[in-house]
């Protein structure tokens, strides 16, 4: 039987502080997240794989949305670099991932990511 793994990599933008005003300080405070944070196990609803089935769909997906926030390019290659270090050193395979942008009150910047993997004897 295989085995599951669902993950989540969020920006966390309600955890920011009020104080982060102007899109210099924005964009340290994004890159600082980006670059100390970590893929989070994640106990929610499973992504659809007929939605984004390559973690190349959801790269695209990310840069897709963040492209519009004119930040550096980092936002979305160092998690998707992260994701792919995950998936070598596990032995993981890339099943379904879903990318949110962020909503006021609702949710921070998500990505969410199914992965499987052969069961170990």
């Amino acid at each position: 039987m295989a085995e599951m793994l669902m993950l989540m990599f969020s920006y966390f933008e309600h955890d920011w502080d009020e104080s982060i005003e102007g899109a210099a300080e924005s964009d340290a405070e994004l890159m600082r997240r980006v670059t100390e944070g970590e893929w989070m196990p994640y106990a929610g609803d499973e992504p659809d794989p007929q939605d984004i089935a390559t973690i190349e769909q959801l790269a695209a997906r990310a840069r897709e949305s963040i492209d519009e926030w004119d930040v550096p390019e980092d936002v979305v290659r160092i998690p998707i670099e992260k994701l792919r270090a995950l998936i070598a050193a596990g032995g993981w395979t890339f099943v379904a991932g879903e990318f949110m942008e962020f909503e006021g009150h609702h949710n921070d910047t998500e990505y969410i990511v199914k992965l499987t993997r052969a069961a170990s004897s």
